[in-house]
């Protein structure tokens, strides 16, 4: 018996990831505006990775689109 390996759908794969970008933003949002960014960072690097949180979020948005646009 020949079992085929499933490979995983290219816009179900974005979409997951673009929600994990979407979960982590929230994360920091949460954290700036409660002020317990400050337990954790320093204000540059705190501002760093949310800027970063924010680009990854929107790359994957991005993604996502394109991916749902594109022939199968």
């Amino acid at each position: 018996m020949d079992k085929k390996l499933r490979m995983p759908d290219i816009e179900d794969l974005a979409r997951k990831w673009k929600a994990l970008a979407e979960r982590r933003r929230e994360h920091f949002n949460d954290l700036y505006n409660s002020g317990r960014w400050r337990r954790y960072y320093r204000q540059h690097s705190f501002m760093a990775q949310m800027n970063e949180t924010a680009r990854m979020a929107d790359a994957w948005t991005k993604v996502a689109y394109s991916a749902r646009l594109s022939p199968a």
